[in-house]
């Protein structure tokens, strides 16, 4: 027996694995119909979801293009999927995208309540110091807060992976330091590679990025890819001409794939 908001059941249908955080999710977006990067997130999902010792087959192209149709968004300009699979439940969300950039850019700082999630290189729905950590973010004016791990290295942000300039090398921390492999974060590394800058993956301190020339933060649902920071820990930046370049290669690369 069991009580479920407000009713009485005989038997449990959820998953416990789905109630202990052992599910895995990806958030794709999607334009004028069609999700972007598909066969990249669902080849992190379905490896995500073998470490946790769960393997399934499921039809996740029919299942998400069922979703956009029913969801009403096959003409739909920006929208986001949503895919969440444990052992048991495969749940499956299709929503239109609200405020995607900011022009402007935004304010970065660092997370000081809470250390890079070990695990951080799985996206699972074991997500509490993300949200945590992205709380104590928005508390201190920020649009996003930087993770480091217990040695001091910088890793990522509670939602996206991070890259900075200086001296016109662009850097970004390293996979190994447990961070996610994020599909923004691989195009953009393609990107750069294309337009011939010089580039580092590494372990970096915080000093590093407190005086870069430039930052900017990725995840998909990104409208350019790309969110530039006008200031981190209070110290202003500019918009560097390069991001400008990146920004165009990136919308190029999504108009191909649609």
């Amino acid at each position: 027996m069991l009580y479920l908001n407000g009713k009485f059941y005989d038997e449990d249908t959820s998953s416990k694995h789905y109630q202990y955080g052992m599910a895995c999710f990806e958030t794709i977006m999607g334009l004028s119909g069609k999700p972007v990067f598909f066969h990249e997130h669902i080849e992190r999902l379905v490896k995500s979801l073998e470490l946790l010792g769960i393997n399934r087959e499921i039809d996740y192209k029919g299942i998400v293009e069922e979703t956009i149709k029913r969801s009403g968004l096959e003409i739909e300009q920006e929208f986001f999927i949503k895919i969440l699979v444990s052992d048991r439940d495969v749940y499956v969300k299709a929503e239109k995208i609200r405020h995607r950039y900011e022009e402007k850019g935004v304010k970065l700082g660092w997370i000081n309540g809470y250390y890079q999630n070990e695990l951080g290189f799985l996206k699972s729905s074991n997500y509490l110091v993300n949200i945590l950590a992205r709380e104590e973010a928005s508390k201190n004016g920020l649009y996003e807060g930087i993770f480091t791990n217990r040695m001091g290295d910088v890793t990522e942000g509670s939602i996206s992976n991070i890259f900075f300039v200086k001296d016109g090398v662009f850097k970004t921390p390293s996979l190994d330091l447990n961070i996610l492999s994020g599909v923004t974060r691989g195009k953009i590394i393609e990107i750069l590679a294309k337009v011939g800058v010089p580039f580092q993956e590494g372990h970096f301190k915080k000093e590093e990025l407190e005086h870069a020339d430039g930052i900017f933060i990725t995840n998909s649902l990104m409208k350019n890819g790309l969110l530039w920071s006008n200031s981190f820990e209070g110290r202003r930046l500019d918009k560097l001409e390069i991001f400008h370049i990146i920004e165009k290669e990136y919308l190029k690369l999504v108009g191909s794939v649609i």
